[in-house]
């Protein structure tokens, strides 16, 4: 049955008004823009000019009257002559109306066929006001009403509650599926005899037409055909078919309404899973964000939410946030050239690969930064300047712009080929290892002659065969990926615990929260934990914008800048930081590598952090006292170290002792030139003769050994300094002082 609709008055008008005439009865029919109530109000105006030439202000009365905006049966008149209107937010009338143009539809009600495109009359009311909401996956043009929303919501609630579902809102790119354009991988899948041909043969392929506007300031727009790549995550089949049976599953990507359906059909060619529950950006309205609004605009409580990104959703509490599939190394998300750029860990670390891989964005500037601790560029992309400057998403310019940056990065895929690159790259590294490999064998099958040459020789040929004839089958892509079945047992997680406080409070409301739910079961996972990371994030990364920092404490964890004695665990990218040296003098921090927070993050369980335990090198000495603000991490210097190399066999004491000589000679003629008295130009002079006569003295003495100095003689034999004005360590035969020279040199050059 259909409920009135409240009538109001402009929120235009000259409020309080006073009704002095209702014109309208209970049960009488009205006419769109028939009078309805007429009132005065008062209002300050102008009128001439008093004794100082000011205009002169006078309060009047006026009166006015309101016409209906919908046409209908008048069910109820709210007001009287005489009342008071105080705002806009007060009904007057509530009319029952034919139709209330709840669902509409390309300028149509969809309900009884009402034309709806006249603009917004004098009223400020518009029939396209009363049904803002989007709630269809494949479409814009379908909106409802609020009312209309919540009563589909209800339905769908009640449905699934019956079959005991909750609702499960699924990403594609590195969370389902892993995306590529590089023509490498099609000549990898044709070649059984690469090393990457296992990993590929899977592969799935389809072409789009991609349409690419043509300059800025131009018309044009190319078309060309453009072949992806798809690899499923292992485990895709099982786990849509586990997960069928307990959510609904919906598809919410930013990627095209043409990609997102190839991949539909990829992952699910009979539409058993998702049906025609696709969200494309083409539909969403959001160019940088995704929200759940979108979908369910009155209760997100039965919906949980799986994705690779958490900025995307401003880290809803309904997301459960997966490890980014990065099945071709270096790629990342083909799809997100045009969302702002992560900060901070993404991923776990690949041993197996000792290539340099290329950030998930595409950002090769700042992945080159990650771990070597240079300041963090917080610059914008093109899309979120032109949004920041327009004040919104929806124009021409920003969608120009986030067409074209996809494009190119797309270009730049297909020509560059970086999945050729990197194997080409690891094949290089692979015979640099065999060549050391080599030289080794034969190095110990010559030492090995004497007595036993021929076994030697022997067992190294063969080794060296072996390693010959497997160096090239080593492969730049892994198919080894496990966190959906990860992902599976933690989504049931959710699912049973929404139903056991369901069960539990049948006869109460509210109903059980997702987003109540779900960070309650994440939060046990690092409870009570306090993380320091040291040479994961670049300097100067503030910790509110790093994803990882931004994971790590949706799971319960507290992060901290610097050291603080109630740290439980030091996050480190290797053994030889300062922090780590620190966290090492205190026997209950954890010091584990990234690696062990993703386990963790993967199975939602804190793992034991033995196989993830960073080794530290207990005789390494640092200085613990520098202030934090100073901390270089990766570039301390080893003072012990530092000396030990100046005392090395090979060192040059010539070249030394000259630059020593030089440094102490031009501190010397800084001081000369300070003077200003002739006292200081006659000890000028003296102190030129006195080298003079030691340099000489020096060359005597040289050719009096062997006749020149042996570059790398002990100390003992080193030759003496020339004398100078300033006193310094003398480098004689019986006062030369490694030390003191060594902190000397130390000081110069620090």
């Amino acid at each position: 049955m259909l409920e009135p609709t409240d009538v109001f008055l402009p929120a235009s008008t000259y409020f309080p008004v006073t009704i002095t005439n209702v014109c309208v009865r209970e049960g009488g029919d009205v006419d769109r823009h028939a009078t309805i109530v007429h009132y005065k109000y008062y209002s300050v105006v102008e009128e001439g000019e008093d004794d100082n030439g000011e205009p002169n202000k006078v309060t009047k009365e006026f009166f006015s009257s309101f016409e209906t905006p919908i046409s209908g049966n008048v069910a109820s008149v709210l007001v009287s002559e005489g009342d008071e209107v105080q705002d806009s937010k007060t009904p007057v009338a509530r009319i029952l109306e034919p139709c209330t143009h709840a669902v509409q539809y390309g300028g149509l009600c969809a309900l009884c066929g009402a034309s709806l495109d006249e603009e917004q009359d004098y009223s400020e009311f518009s029939n396209k006001d009363r049904a803002p909401i989007a709630m269809s996956h494949d479409t814009n043009g379908l909106k409802v009403s609020y009312n209309e929303a919540e009563r589909i919501e209800k339905t769908t609630t009640e449905r699934l509650l019956a079959d005991r579902k909750l609702i499960l809102v699924v990403d594609l790119d590195q969370t389902v599926i892993h995306a590529a354009v590089d023509p490498t991988i099609g000549e990898w899948m044709k070649d059984p005899t690469n090393p990457n041909y296992e990993a590929v043969k899977d592969v799935q392929s389809f072409n789009l037409e991609e349409r690419i506007p043509g300059p800025p300031g131009s018309s044009g727009v190319t078309t060309t055909t453009c072949w992806y790549y798809v690899k499923v995550r292992p485990g895709l089949k099982e786990f849509l078919e586990t997960m069928n049976q307990k959510y609904e599953m919906h598809v919410y990507t930013m990627a095209t309404k043409a990609y997102a359906r190839a991949i539909a059909k990829i992952i699910d060619p009979e539409a058993k899973y998702f049906g025609d529950r696709i969200l494309s950006r083409d539909e969403s309205g959001s160019l940088l964000q995704k929200s759940l609004k979108r979908l369910f605009p009155v209760s997100t409580s039965m919906v949980a939410i799986i994705d690779d990104r958490g900025d995307v959703w401003k880290w809803s509490p309904n997301l459960v946030k997966v490890i980014p599939y990065n099945f071709f190394v270096g790629i990342g998300d083909i799809n997100s050239s045009f969302l702002p750029r992560r900060n901070g860990l993404l991923e776990p670390t690949r041993p197996d690969i000792k290539v340099k891989e290329v950030d998930d964005d595409g950002d090769k500037e700042k992945a080159s930064k990650e771990e070597g601790g240079e300041t963090e560029s917080q610059s914008q992309s093109p899309i979120e300047q032109l949004v920041e400057i327009a004040g919104g998403e929806d124009n021409v310019e920003l969608l120009e712009v986030q067409s074209t940056e996809r494009s190119e990065a797309i270009e730049v895929q297909q020509t560059e080929r970086p999945l050729a690159k990197l194997q080409r790259d690891l094949e290089q590294s692979e015979d640099e290892d065999e060549g050391e490999s080599k030289d080794q064998a034969e190095d110990e099958a010559a030492s090995g002659t004497n007595g036993n040459g021929d076994n030697n020789e022997a067992v190294n040929g063969k080794d060296t065969k072996e390693t010959s004839s497997s160096s090239h089958h080593k492969h730049i892509l892994v198919d080894n990926d496990k966190e959906l079945s990860n992902l599976q047992a933690v989504l049931i997680n959710v699912h049973e615990e929404y139903y056991k406080d369901f069960d539990k409070n049948k006869q109460q409301r509210p109903e059980p929260d997702t987003s109540i739910i779900i960070p309650r079961i994440r939060k046990q996972v690092f409870k009570g934990c306090v993380f320091l990371f040291s040479g994961v994030l670049p300097l100067g990364t503030n910790l509110d914008s790093a994803d990882i920092v931004q994971w790590v404490r949706s799971f319960g964890a507290v992060v901290v800048a610097d050291f603080v004695d109630t740290i439980t665990h030091v996050i480190a990218a290797s053994g030889g930081t300062k922090k780590v040296q620190q966290a090492a003098q205190v026997p209950h921090i954890k010091i584990v590598s990234t690696n062990w927070l993703f386990a963790c993050i993967s199975k939602w369980a804190r793992v034991p952090e033995d196989e993830f335990a960073i080794k530290v090198d207990p005789n390494a000495k640092f200085d613990l006292t520098r202030p934090e603000n100073q901390d270089m991490d990766e570039d301390d210097i080893d003072e012990e170290e530092f000396v030990n190399s100046l005392n090395a066999d090979n060192m040059n004491w010539d070249d030394i002792n000259k630059e020593v000589e030089d440094f102490m000679n031009s501190s010397d003629d800084e001081d000369d030139n300070d003077g200003d008295d002739d006292e200081d130009d006659e000890d000028d002079e003296d102190d030129n003769d006195n080298d003079n006569g030691d340099a000489h003295e020096s060359e005597d003495k040289a050719d009096t050994t062997n006749g020149s100095v042996d570059k790398k003689r002990p100390l003992s034999e080193a030759p003496e300094e020339p004398q100078s004005s300033t006193k310094r360590p003398k480098t004689d035969d019986n006062d030369y002082d490694e030390d003191e020279l060594a902190k000397e040199l130390e000081d110069d050059l620090l």
